[in-house]
């Protein structure tokens, strides 16, 4: 008789159980209920801990945090992304601070105003916006236009490219080239936040006028300097602030003597915060030039960070300020670089030629008794007191005309 033998292992029957793992981790079942990916979760299958089932199924539910992306100004969110990304051009992103994924809808972006459609990559407000002065803007008396005009508070570029007759091109103010590397004089001035008055020099008195002036008017934290070589006058502020700040050679203690301030913070808007805890931050600015001999000429600067004073900050802000402003040492300088160049340089204009009238038959004593050497296109006029008396002659006045040109051989 023939046995049969029935192999019933499960290799002999060709199948092969699959292996598992062990998960990489293992701890007691955790207090608020959350268990992470990969653990052994020692005992812990109890009702105590599975919602009170003691048998059949229990649902393990998957929870989830809305995660909060922090927006600088300059970036924003694109749609169906996590990563905060530099504002285009078009466009303008506030920095609005917290936002969440969308996957349809960009966050924290918007598109620049009717008109105004142009902007450069990563633009924080509407007066970054712009459109072609050219077609525009008109400047008076120029006979073409160009750069940019902005939006409500922006700072416009447009400038001529041509003046009509009797005009020509007067370039704008750009301090950086215009004080250099100046060094201050001994006339310079500052007020800090306590009102008190610091000076020093009585050569030329038009510091000293500036910063009564500020003082009277309650404007504390003003500082002015003039510097030598008839470079003109220099007028700003210091202000401490909560803000904090960084620069290029001073960080967390550890000062950099090759540091440039290329990296310095530079804000648009910052509180006068002295008094309050906390503000220690010294910030500068710039708020007006007065050329030698000329006139106070309002401009306008980023806060630029100086330096963490601490409490000690209100007294010194200021003073500072209007020192590292004066001196010509390397990181002074430096620090005077990142200030001036932050100024928003003048546009240029059309100014009136200016004339010289050559009159004939006048001495000089009566032509400069009533400034009549020169006229400004299309303005006054002045004649010489009188006309040489000639014998035989009786005077009929002056008449304009053109000099000859004389040829060359």
């Amino acid at each position: 008789m023939t046995q049969k033998l029935f192999l019933t292992s499960a290799i002999a029957m060709g199948f092969v159980a699959p292996a598992f793992a062990d998960p990489t981790y293992t701890d007691a079942f955790p207090d608020d209920g959350y268990m992470q990916e990969d653990y052994t979760y020692t005992n812990a299958a109890t009702a105590d801990n599975m919602d009170d089932v003691y048998e059949g199924t229990v649902n393990a539910v998957a929870e989830y945090d809305i995660v909060d992306y922090i927006l600088s100004a300059g970036q924003y969110l694109p749609a169906d992304s996590e990563t905060p990304t530099t504002c285009p051009a078009g466009s303008f992103c506030s920095g609005i601070g917290e936002v969440q994924y969308n996957e349809t809808s960009a966050q924290g972006i918007a598109t620049c105003p009717t008109g105004f459609g142009s902007s450069a990559a990563g633009a924080t407000s509407a007066n970054e916006c712009y459109r072609q002065c050219s077609g525009n803007v008109e400047i008076e008396h120029a006979t073409g236009v160009t750069g940019n005009d902005y939006y409500g508070t922006g700072i416009d570029t447009c400038e001529p490219t041509g003046c009509v007759n009797g005009w020509h091109i007067k370039a704008g103010l750009n301090l950086a080239d215009t004080i250099g590397n100046e060094s201050g004089s001994y006339d310079y001035a500052s007020i800090d936040n306590t009102g008190y008055l610091s000076y020093a020099g009585m050569n030329s008195g038009v510091v000293h006028d500036a910063a009564f002036f500020n003082l009277n008017t309650n404007n504390h934290n003003t500082w002015a300097t003039y510097y030598n070589n008839g470079k003109g006058m220099l007028m700003g502020q210091g202000r401490c602030s909560t803000q904090a700040g960084s620069n290029g050679w001073y960080t967390d203690g550890q000062y950099d003597d090759n540091g440039d301030w290329s990296n310095t913070t530079k804000v648009s808007s910052l509180t006068d915060e002295t008094g309050q805890e906390g503000a220690k931050y010294c910030y500068c600015n710039v708020t007006g030039y007065t050329p030698d001999g000329g006139t106070l000429q309002s401009l306008s600067s980023p806060w630029v960070f100086y330096h963490n004073y601490g409490g000690d900050c209100a007294v010194v802000c200021t003073g500072q300020c209007v020192y590292y402003m004066r001196v010509t040492d390397s990181r002074y300088l430096a620090f005077r670089a990142a200030l001036l160049g932050s100024v928003q340089p003048t546009p240029a204009m059309c100014e009136a030629n200016t004339i010289t009238i050559n009159w004939s038959n006048a001495d000089a004593e009566d032509i400069s008794a009533n400034n009549a050497g020169t006229a400004t296109y299309g303005s006054d006029v002045r004649t010489p007191v009188k006309a040489e008396t000639i014998k035989g002659k009786t005077f009929k006045g002056w008449k304009f005309s053109k000099p000859t040109t004389t040829q060359l051989p």
